[in-house]
């Protein structure tokens, strides 16, 4: 399964070759290594961000980084409001980038910290889900809905398209399918058992399903999930941007180089600048020569060892 990938240390190169760029330019207000942006003042376009963003900051922790933790901010950048929620740092964490997104529950109410279920609630069957709105936490106690006493959870992920849905795959292979509103845990499936085949807690970054991967190539069943898996990771129409100091397709150059954005399927798209501790928010029109800088900037609120912006997504509802 991929691992964490650090890109900030590419992203403050290239945020040092544009600080060179437009040094001497008399602009003592832009941001550091930014072209100045003109505030976008399109109706239209302030009505389609409006709200609560949800960014994931992944940091990376430990003497040789290799612990990583998740903090969600909630930013909303037309009145600058913002709030985080870290959670508890993951040792060699299982979830690629694009599985991220699955560790949030489609409202952005809920994280689970990994796909993998950490050893010590797989030994009880008692999971513990982290509000992302809070510091509260809730206890699943999947024994007693599965009705299964001696149940031991592995991996999972919720559902991307519906908020009170997780699955859970236990040790047998089972596939339970969760719902956290009403409280029950329903067999749904059973991963297929075949000789070098395993389960390495992997979910389809689009459907939320597990499956299980050859020891010794890329295949996957269901098929098109290995390492050659090039399908943008699709929500709320649109797909997830990453920048890693490489041109965007159709889009201008970033303003800056430590960033995370959203493109939606009608070619717009929106950019969180991350380069300070503070956030700010860009905007492109479709086919768009230039990001607007949109809206208030946060207070600071980047984490200190944020590795990777992993995601943006768009307010619900």
């Amino acid at each position: 399964m991929p691992r964490l990938t650090t890109t900030r240390a590419a992203a403050a190169a290239v945020a040092a070759l544009l600080a060179a760029a437009t040094a001497g330019c008399g602009d003592d207000g832009a941001r550091a290594g930014a072209p100045t942006a003109s505030p976008s003042t399109d109706p239209a376009e302030a009505n389609a961000g409006d709200g609560d963003w949800l960014l994931r900051f992944t940091t990376a922790e430990g003497d040789d980084g290799e612990q990583a933790r998740a903090v969600y901010v909630r930013y909303n950048p037309t009145t600058g409001a913002v709030a985080t929620r870290a959670l508890p740092p993951v040792t060699a964490s299982d979830a690629g980038q694009d599985e991220q997104v699955l560790l949030v529950s489609a409202d952005h109410a809920r994280a689970i910290p990994d796909t993998g279920v950490p050893r010590s609630e797989a030994r009880t069957g008692r999971l513990t889900i982290y509000s992302v709105t809070s510091d509260a936490t809730e206890t699943l106690d999947l024994r007693t809905l599965a009705g299964k006493p001696q149940l031991t959870a592995v991996g999972w992920a919720f559902d991307p398209t519906d908020a009170d849905v997780l699955r859970v795959v236990d040790s047998d292979l089972d596939v339970w399918k969760v719902d956290l509103a009403d409280h029950t845990a329903t067999q749904e499936a059973q991963l297929p058992k075949r000789d070098g085949w395993i389960f390495a807690n992997g979910f389809d970054k689009t459907t939320g399903e597990p499956y299980i991967e050859s020891i010794d190539s890329d295949q996957t069943e269901p098929a098109g999930n290995g390492d050659n898996d090039t399908r943008p990771v699709a929500r709320q129409g649109g797909s997830l941007l990453r920048y890693d100091g490489e041109p965007f397709d159709a889009l201008p150059t970033p303003p800056c180089g430590f960033a995370g954005g959203f493109r939606y399927d009608d070619g717009s798209a929106w950019l969180f600048c991350a380069d300070t501790p503070d956030l700010t928010a860009y905007q492109a029109a479709k086919n768009g020569s230039t990001w607007h800088q949109f809206g208030t900037p946060s207070t600071p609120v980047v984490p200190r060892a944020a590795a990777e912006l992993t995601f943006a997504l768009p307010p619900v509802g």
